[in-house]
Parts: structure tokens; sequence; C-alpha cells
């Protein structure tokens, strides 16, 4: 089977599952609660600016809510990998507009089906998937390999490949930066020490500014 996002009025593929709180009237498909948001979430966001700020504290509550729901989350997954059947998750706001359900993607999907992923229907790019514990994604095997080495060491790091070819590091909340595939390889590998840990948590955000600032000047260099 595959896994794809979409809005209501976009193209579905397979059958149609709401994951918004209400569906639409009218709506013929299925109805799936467990990746909606709450009531209060989304009584919040209606009165928030809607800013990148107000998108991310939108994002956090909505981790917890996910959280709080990770033992019917497993049965969901358990019965996804059973199914044969293609569905497309489905909200109200368009391709492209702030949406839970692209976090549904990335942090459900990605994490537990990565190989059923079919993204967002309507994109042109091929779907980038986040490593993160559980899940798998399409990098070079040192990468991939350091990033499971540091899982199996209990560090959740997080790596996402970005457009320009760097990648965005985290490990739970804090944020490590921007680095090219060959400093990500140095990162990874110290992470994996439990030594380097908590000093590489306190550096490595000043160290990635440095390492881009230095990239950015031999560009431009004639």
């Amino acid at each position: 089977m595959t896994i794809y996002t979409s809005h209501y009025a976009g193209t579905i593929k397979g059958e149609a599952v709401s994951i918004s709180l209400y569906p639409p009237k009218g709506f013929q498909g299925r109805h799936l609660p467990l990746f909606a948001p709450t009531p209060e979430l989304l009584k919040w966001w209606k009165s928030s600016v809607k800013d990148a700020s107000a998108q991310q504290e939108y994002k956090r509550q909505f981790r917890e809510i996910l959280d709080s729901r990770q033992q019917l989350i497993d049965l969901w997954v358990r019965k996804q990998q059973q199914s044969s059947a293609d569905i497309t998750l489905c909200c109200f706001e368009k391709t492209g507009d702030f949406c839970h359900r692209y976090q549904v993607g990335e942090e459900i999907v990605q994490a537990y089906l990565p190989e059923q992923w079919g993204g967002e229907i309507g994109t042109s790019q091929k779907p980038q998937l986040k490593i993160i514990p559980g899940g798998k994604a399409i990098y070079s095997p040192q990468v991939t390999s350091l990033i499971e080495k540091c899982h199996q060491s209990g560090c959740p790091v997080r790596c996402e490949r970005l457009e320009c070819g760097y990648y965005r590091v985290a490990v739970g909340e804090e944020d490590l930066g921007e680095w090219s595939e060959l400093g990500l390889l140095g990162v990874l590998s110290g992470l994996r020490h439990e030594f380097y840990c908590e000093r590489l948590l306190i550096t490595l955000a000043t160290a990635a500014i440095s390492e881009v600032s230095v990239t950015q000047a031999v560009a431009r260099k004639p």
C-alpha cells in the first residue's frame, strides 16, 4: 500500500481518510480522529496570528497530542502493515499551506511506515524523508549507518536533508545547525560518544554558523 496526504478538494488516491477534527459536510470517506487536533488546539490556532512562531507552537502542542495517543498509533501502524489498499490522509488546507497533516506524514508515516510513504499529492518534488527512530531515509550509507548507531546508543538525533544539499540536525529540542555531508559525519560520530555529547550540544550550533560563513565566502571569490 501507499499512504498519501492531500486536501479535500485535491486529488485523492485510493481511499480518502479524513484526519481533520470535523470532516466537511457530505464527505464520503472514513474519519480518523486519531490524527486530528483537539478542539482546544484548533481553537487556539484560529485565535493566533498564524505566523512562524505560532506554527512552531502548534507543532509542539500537536506533537504532545500524538505522544498521548501512542498506543493507538501503534495499533494503526500494525494494521497498515497488513493492508494492501492505498489511502490518502485528508484535511482542509490546500497543498503548501500550513497543516497538521504534514506533521502526521513526517512524524508518523515516515517514522513507522517509510516504505509506504507517498508524500503530498500535487507536489512535484519527491518526498524527502527525515531520519528519526524507527524510520528510514534515502541518504548515503555512511550517514544512514551513523544515525542508526546514534539511535541505538540512546541519542535521539534528527536529520533533515535540505534542498541545498546541506543537513539540518537536532537532538531533541536542541538545534545543532546546518551541515555539509562531511561536517554531518563528524557531528554524528561525536554524538555517539557520551564524553563529547554534552559539549557538542553547546558548541555545535556556533560551529555550524562558522562552516556556512566559510562556504559562502568561498562561493563569493571570483
